[in-house]
């Protein structure tokens, strides 16, 4: 079997290359067998010396090599690429059988999770085990689920990581959630902090945080002597890219406080005026958005597009979409940029204006 290959550049010169560079030297450096794909080539861009050992590749060849030559059901992996890349699906765990080059095949235990970024270029974490020896810490099953995410811990211990996976600020009371002294953090990776045992839980859910509003995990912390069981609420930064992500710590097992969410609220307010002007008729609803809009038959959306347009219809804004479809904001403008090109649109205002010319056509009385 041949393996394609191909090579990618090792410079950082933008927050594009930032952004992948910090994925690629997790990958790189983690113990785990774990590769990082380009969803858009289906291509690896980085893969552990553990996974190019599971796959039979030679070692430091796996960049470059088509996730589509080592799966025994390429169609299938198509199929879910698509998803993905529709944003329909963000993540999966099962068993899977590879190909190796020298013709062997191999059934490993799997967890992937999309990793969705704002500059453009979408990557796939893929982190596998030898399917009678599952990876420590349950993968995505110790990733707590939605509903838990964006939970405010009021005395937990607040960390920012640079675009090396180091900790570059913490508050002060990081001694009594964390057992060490705030300046014994500083500079220290969160990836050497972390048992190894909880590596795979810790990355699924950095992973977890580009495509939802926030992602919440338990792992081990390294203390003297020891190890300290914490929970983390892992949230993704809007900025250039040099903190990408910030982290609330807290005490395993400590109940949460949520915050009065007065952003809920409002948009249920919002969507309330919104159904009683629906009702009167001033508007058509967006339910069926090509139809509504006029456009191309050929014109669709997908489904989470579809529902994104209607609630951008019903006034939500970007940051409640984003929270009640357990998406990040990038990617919801990454869905409403989509919605704009095929509506031959450039903005919100622009897709409503055209809106409402097409609900005034379609009225009996217009």
């Amino acid at each position: 079997m041949k393996v394609e290959q191909v090579r990618y550049p090792d410079d950082c010169a933008n927050r594009h290359d930032r952004w992948v560079a910090m994925w690629r030297e997790a990958v790189r450096t983690s113990p785990l067998a774990t590769g990082l794909v380009e969803l858009s080539t289906k291509r690896f861009v980085e893969m552990s010396d553990r996974a190019t050992e599971l796959l039979h590749l030679a070692p430091g060849r796996g960049a470059g090599v088509s996730y589509l030559t080592v799966t025994e059901r390429p169609v299938e992996a198509t199929q879910t690429f698509r998803l993905v890349q529709e944003g329909m699906v963000d993540g999966l765990e099962g068993r899977r059988r590879y190909q190796s080059p020298d013709g062997s095949t191999v059934e490993l235990q799997v967890s992937g999770w999309a990793v969705r970024s704002s500059t453009g270029l979408d990557l796939g974490l893929w982190i596998a085990s030898e399917a009678d020896h599952p990876a420590p810490g349950g993968a995505v099953a110790a990733v707590s689920p939605p509903g838990s995410h964006g939970a405010f811990y009021s005395d937990g211990a607040r960390i920012t990581l640079d675009d090396r996976w180091r900790i570059a600020n913490i508050s002060t009371n990081a001694r009594a959630v964390l057992g060490r002294a705030p300046a014994e953090f500083l500079a220290s990776s969160i990836l050497e902090l972390t048992h190894p045992g909880d590596l795979a839980v810790l990355l699924l859910a950095f992973a977890r945080a580009t495509t939802e509003s926030s992602s919440d995990v338990q792992i081990r912390l390294r203390e003297s002597g020891g190890w300290r069981t914490i929970r983390a609420v892992i949230t993704l930064l809007e900025g250039d890219g040099t903190m990408p992500f910030s982290l609330i710590a807290t005490p395993a097992g400590e109940p949460s406080v949520p915050a009065p969410n007065v952003a809920s609220q409002l948009a249920d307010q919002l969507r309330y005026i919104a159904s009683q002007i629906e009702a009167a008729g001033i508007l058509a609803p967006l339910a069926q958005p090509g139809a509504t809009l006029r456009v191309p038959a050929s014109t669709e959306l997908s489904a989470r597009q579809r529902e994104i347009a209607s609630r951008l219809g019903r006034g939500e804004r970007v940051a409640t979409i984003a929270d009640e479809m357990y998406l990040s904001q990038s990617t919801v403008r990454n869905h409403l940029s989509a919605i704009f090109q095929k509506f031959g649109v450039h903005s919100q205002h622009e897709l409503l204006a055209v809106w409402r010319a097409g609900a005034r056509r379609q009225s009996p009385t217009g």
